[in-house]
C-alpha cells in the first residue's frame, strides 16, 4: 500500500455500493497483480448488500478511499428515500467514511495523479466519454484540472461507465463500478508502462481481462 503518495501501479476499484462479496474478491485478486496501492473513488454506501461489512473491509485492508456523493449524502440524511439507501451505520463504519477525503494526490512516473469522486471536488460532476459541447461546459471543475500543472491524470468513478478520456492538460480515467446492476469492472493503471486495464468483477470472472488501451499523456491546455 502507498504510504508515501509516490506510486507506480495502482488498482482502482469504482463505485462500491456496498456489494462486500464482490469488493472481497476484487481485493483478493488484486492482491496478486502487484500493484503499489489499491485506491477507491467513493460510493462506498447505498446498496443492497451488508455496509458495515463494506467499510469494514475497505479500512482494514487499508484501501486508500475518497469520499462519494452517497457518503455526503448518508451523513447530511439526504436521498434517504432512495432504493436501497444505507439507514444506519455503526459507530466506527461511521467514523470511516468522516474521515475520507473528497480528493487524494499522487506521484507517479509520468506525472502527478488524483483520486476523487466525480471531477475534482464536485462530487456529483457527470462526464461520460460522449460528453460533449455544453454539457463539458457545466463541470468547471473539469476546466479548474485541466488548467492545474499540479494534476496530470484524475482517476475518478460516478457514472458507472469505465473510460480513458483525454483533453488539454488531463487525462481522465474512470474506474467503472463493481455494483452488479452494471457492467462489473476494477482497473489498473500503470503509470510506468502507461496501460490502463479493465478486469471483470464478475462472479466467476473475477480478474478476467477485459480490455487494455494506452494511458495517453494529455495534450497542451488550450
Amino acid at each position: 500500500m502507498s504510504k508515501t503518495g509516490k506510486v507506480d501501479r495502482v488498482g482502482v476499484v469504482g463505485d462500491v455500493h456496498c456489494e462486500a462479496e464482490t469488493l472481497g474478491r476484487v481485493l483478493d485478486a488484486l492482491d496478486e497483480m502487484n500493484v503499489d496501492a489499491v485506491l477507491c473513488v467513493g460510493d462506498l454506501v447505498d446498496g443492497d448488500g451488508d455496509a458495515d461489512a463494506t467499510l469494514g473491509m475497505l479500512e482494514a485492508r487499508e484501501v486508500e478511499c475518497v469520499a462519494g456523493n452517497h457518503e455526503r449524502w448518508f451523513m447530511e440524511g439526504e436521498q434517504r428515500t432512495l432504493p436501497y439507501a444505507t439507514q444506519s451505520l455503526d459507530a466506527v463504519s461511521r467514523a470511516f467514511i468522516e474521515s475520507l477525503p473528497l480528493i487524494r494526490r499522487y506521484d507517479t512516473p509520468a506525472g502527478k495523479a488524483m483520486l476523487c469522486h466525480g471531477v475534482g471536488k464536485d462530487d456529483e460532476a457527470w462526464l461520460l466519454p460522449d460528453t460533449r459541447g455544453y454539457a463539458l461546459q457545466d463541470i468547471p471543475t473539469l476546466r479548474e484540472l485541466m488548467l492545474d500543472p499540479l494534476v496530470t491524470f484524475m482517476l475518478g468513478g460516478h457514472t458507472h461507465e469505465r473510460m480513458v478520456r483525454v483533453f488539454p492538460g488531463l487525462t481522465v480515467v474512470n474506474a467503472g463500478t463493481i455494483r452488479a446492476k452494471d457492467e462489473q469492472t476494477f482497473t489498473i493503471v500503470d503509470f510506468a508502462k502507461m496501460r490502463v486495464s479493465f478486469y471483470s468483477a464478475e462472479d466467476g470472472k473475477t480478474g478476467e481481462l477485459v480490455e487494455e488501451v494506452e494511458l495517453p499523456m494529455p495534450g497542451p491546455v488550450e
